[in-house]
């Protein structure tokens, strides 16, 4: 019997091209849908010293990251589950069904952020051996904003594969930090060492990793989503048996 001719486009070299390049895009639309937060260090630096007007224009350009994260994500997920048809038709079309969704689940994480980076800003800023308390609740800081940006990541998440209330992605974004426990550490793990990265080389690596760090999150959190449609949209079959 004569095998089955492979059909073009369905090797793993081939695959293994349409994700990077649709890696390379994603990380393109990220980049010009946070344009204000590429453009940042600038906005900053042109503030003259004023530390709150910086802080205003910091936590503007961080309001839109919230949908371009829901719209790359349904890219992402699409491409790795083999049905995309597009990274970019996805991603336009994921940040237009989901933006103001987004915004709403979005702007809370924003809020929750901003208040500990205020909190840091103002702990001191050197180490006192004999009042290592400074030293403590800045631990205590950094671990409280890297669980609500987990979190706030995981929300983005569920928004772009499911169809919740906005309350209801609150609650199920902090359900799955326990729940998922393996999936909610890699994504926070990858989320510190983007940040890590960043404030050790330069805040303009983050028009080259923006994409892939979405990448791996979404590439993460597969089992999150599977278990999220099962638990929460599967209906259950033994219900519907007659008694």
């Amino acid at each position: 019997m004569a095998q089955k001719k492979a059909e073009y486009g369905s090797g793993p070299l081939f695959r293994a091209a349409g994700a990077v390049y649709g890696v390379m895009l994603g990380d393109v639309l990220l980049v010009l849908a946070n344009i204000l937060l590429v453009l940042a260090p600038l906005l900053v630096a042109l503030t003259a010293g004023s530390a709150l007007l910086a802080a205003v224009f910091v936590l503007v350009a961080f309001i839109p990251v919230g949908p371009s994260l829901v719209a790359a994500a349904y890219a992402f997920n699409r491409l790795l589950a083999g049905e995309a048809t597009g990274v970019f038709r996805d991603f336009v079309g994921g940040y237009r069904t989901n933006v103001r969704q987004a915004l709403a689940a979005w702007l809370p994480y924003v809020a929750v952020l901003a208040a500990v980076v205020v909190n840091l800003l103002l702990l001191p800023g050197t180490f006192d051996a004999g009042n290592p308390a400074p030293s403590a609740a800045r631990v205590g800081l950094l671990g409280l904003g890297l669980l609500v940006a987990t979190a706030g990541v995981t929300a983005m998440l569920l928004l772009s594969r499911f169809t919740f209330r906005t309350r209801d992605l609150y609650r199920l974004s902090l359900y799955c930090l326990g729940a998922q426990k393996r999936v909610s550490l890699g994504n926070a793990g990858i989320l510190f060492v983007a940040a890590f990265l960043l404030t050790a080389t330069t805040a303009g690596l983050l028009v080259v990793i923006a994409g892939l760090v979405v990448f791996l999150i979404c590439l993460n959190s597969r089992p999150l989503l599977k278990f999220i449609e099962q638990k929460f949209t599967v209906a259950d079959s033994a219900a519907s048996e007659p008694s």
